[in-house]
């Protein structure tokens, strides 16, 4: 049937034929508008993980906290989750292109995970410092330490790999091992530092319940705070970060506009509006008002759940509320109208296809801004493909939080879905714009557009003064995009090629690795600098500039403006 549509032309890999059109012949113009499709498929990656992949995780987590067995529950602690589950919700885009890329025979693939650490280390530390609301900012030592021997491990054993150009059995499974022992590590840490009198990360014990409970206009409730990110998931136990509300007198309460203080009495009818949800504690990621006006959407579940969607410029925070039964749940929901004025969409959760043209049809007819409108088109197409697909496993019904696995599953095969649309577009742009070698904007452009939803989460948590974690976050993704992103599709591809070598074309990607060794050499210089465990706004600034001038290196080598660094 391609045939018919047109003449074509195979892009040979492995021996599996992918069309690519070739009436039309190569045009700079094309390849530009490649860039928008490729651009869209960063977004459905950022989505599909969004929206079902860290979710399932999330799931996942809660029931290890949960459970009587000690071992299972230390599972669900923060470090152990990010450093193994979560990891996968935090660096799955490059998990899945570097897969995909070893049965396409494309050569993006490990220059997007090469390019991601180099980005991440640079732009995820460096945005971090300088949206740090303190400063120096403190670094914790005994994860940093920790951290900065595994990725220096994984750099060395990256660059032994690709000494031969190829990667053999042997190889994959030394990285894939090493990947085990820092698993196992972050897990005992806790425990030798206790052990050796050390001041160690905080950890929080399991409990069968971490939801604190409150009142929210006279109903008592159970509340939880989802951040929707995939860095602020992947490392802090799987998304849910539970903040510590001390029950009060107050609780949890709205303060009406009139009202300075938390003394005086919320139950008077105020017709103007609240200025929003109140807390004792400054930690939430919003800070401590959540406001009616970034309130913008009202999920009712069942079970006398509802989901408050709060939105303030690029950040997503949901404020789960239990009330004790749906009679209390329908009473909350009248003063949430009361009090917000009624501008929040109120609806049910729909987890079909009718859903995503509900949210559609809401979004377009709303009084949102313009650029809201247009990227409500892109977001119903994809949410099309994952609802029609996904709808019965979708765990953000709380009725199918026991279908976790299946919902983790499809997750992965929409992510290698488009991962796949990626490399394939990637070809297409080189097709149209020889200039651009796939190595090229695999290290660039896929690595850029696949970890940006990671930067903008760092600069979000630094702003909410936890830019520590942000740092924490970038090192401990680094390493295991080494270890799990390039080793595991490494051990599963070289397993069913009958552990035959895995030639790899290192052109540029040898040079990256030295930039990975450099640039963690230069935030450990920082680090140990006068003012030792601290980073200043100046070494932010430095670590912005080397990425520019990293880009800018890189291009002029493809461009053959000078001579590559390294050969």
């Amino acid at each position: 049937w391609l045939k018919i549509c047109g003449q074509v032309a195979p892009c040979c890999y492995r021996g599996v034929a992918v069309v690519a059109f070739e009436a039309m012949e190569p045009s700079v113009i094309v390849g530009l508008c490649w860039f928008v499709v490729i651009g869209f498929m960063f977004f459905a990656q950022h989505h599909v993980c969004d929206a079902y992949f860290v979710p399932a995780i999330n799931v996942f987590v809660e029931k290890m906290r949960k459970s009587k067995t000690r071992c299972l529950q230390r599972w669900g602690e923060e470090a152990v989750a990010g450093a193994t589950i979560c990891a996968l919700g935090c660096n799955g885009p490059e998990l899945f292109t570097n897969l995909i890329s070893l049965y396409t025979g494309s050569d993006a693939g490990i220059g997007v995970v090469v390019g991601s650490e180099i980005f991440n280390l640079l732009i995820i530390v460096g945005c971090a410092v300088l949206a740090a609301p303190v400063l120096p900012l403190q670094i914790e030592r005994v994860p940093f330490a920790r951290d900065v021997f595994f990725y220096a491990l994984s750099i060395v054993l990256l660059y032994w790999s690709l000494l031969d150009k190829a990667i053999s059995w042997f190889e994959a499974c030394t990285l894939l091992g090493a990947a085990a022992i820092y698993v196992m590590t972050v897990y005992f840490t806790t425990d030798v530092v206790n052990c050796l009198g050390l001041k160690g990360p905080e950890t929080t014990e399991a409990a069968p319940s971490s939801r604190q409970k409150g009142k929210m206009h006279g109903i008592d409730v159970e509340v939880e705070e989802i951040v929707h990110s995939r860095m602020a998931d992947g490392k802090n136990a799987g998304a849910s970060a539970k903040w510590n509300l001390d029950a009060t007198a107050h609780g949890i309460y709205a303060e009406p506009l009139d009202v300075v203080g938390p003394e005086k009495s919320t139950k008077g009818k105020n017709k103007r509006g609240s200025i929003g949800f109140q807390f004792e504690t400054p930690d939430a990621m919003l800070g401590a008002v959540l406001k009616y006006k970034d309130l913008q959407e009202v999920v009712v579940q069942e079970m006398g759940v509802i989901e408050l969607e709060f939105y303030h410029n690029l950040q997503h925070v949901t404020l789960k509320m239990t009330t004790v039964d749906a009679e209390a749940r329908d009473q909350l929901l009248q003063n949430i109208e009361q009090y917000s004025l009624g501008r929040p969409w109120v609806h049910k959760y729909d987890a079909t296809v009718m859903g995503a043209i509900a949210h559609l049809k809401h979004a377009l007819t709303s009084n949102g801004s313009v650029f809201a409108k247009l990227a409500a088109i892109p977001e119903f197409l994809i949410d099309v493909l994952l609802k029609g697909t996904l709808f019965a496993v979708d765990v953000k019904d709380i009725k199918k939080e026991g279908r976790w696995p299946l919902c983790f599953a499809g997750a992965m095969f929409w992510l290698a879905v488009f991962s796949f649309c990626m490399l394939e577009i990637a070809e297409q742009i080189n097709y149209n714009i020889p200039a651009l070698p796939n190595s090229f904007l695999g290290i660039t452009v896929c690595a850029i557009g696949t970890s940006f939803p990671n930067a903008v989460a760092s600069i979000l948590m630094a702003q909410q003064n936890k830019p520590a974690a942000a740092i924490a976050n970038a090192l401990g993704s680094n390493v295991q995009n080494v270890f799990l992103a390039m080793a595991l599709p490494w051990v599963i591809y070289s397993a069913q090629t009958n552990f035959k070598p895995i030639v790899q074309n290192v052109a540029g990607i040898t040079e990256g690795v030295f930039w990975m060794m450099g640039t963690l050499v230069l935030v450990v210089f920082f680090v140990v600098m006068p003012g030792f465990c601290t980073l200043s706004r100046s070494n932010g600034l430095v670590l912005i500039t080397v990425y520019v001038a990293y880009l800018v290196l890189t291009s002029g080598e493809t461009f053959k403006w000078w001579p590559p660094l390294m050969n």
